[in-house]
């Protein structure tokens, strides 16, 4: 399995609108998709406003990005004006790790 990270930041000179909620999982996973689970830490966990963290679980690189750019486009970013995006972590994964 796959996990990868990514901070999300704001338009510059903006904070990132997506960071005043509350962090949240979706776990999509089923047979058909295989794994796919969504982890949002906004400023609630971060303590910021500058940036959320979008941790994805996917069974494959090219499924975590291709999952990612959903995201951006019309998933959770739909609605915000997005800045730099920076890649935080891109390792494999055990499926036992703790969500947070």
């Amino acid at each position: 399995m796959k996990t990868m990270i990514w901070r999300v930041y704001g338009r510059e000179g903006h904070r990132q609108r997506e960071s005043f909620y509350k962090s949240f999982v979706w776990d999509f996973s089923n047979e058909e998709v295989g794994t796919r689970i969504l982890i949002v830490r906004n400023a609630d966990i971060t303590g910021t406003n500058e940036y959320t963290e979008v941790e994805i679980w996917r069974d494959t690189k090219e499924l975590c990005e291709d999952e990612f750019l959903g995201q951006l486009s019309d998933g959770i970013f739909e609605n915000s004006n997005v800045g730099r995006i920076e890649l935080v972590t891109d390792t494999f994964t055990l499926r036992e790790k703790a969500y947070y």
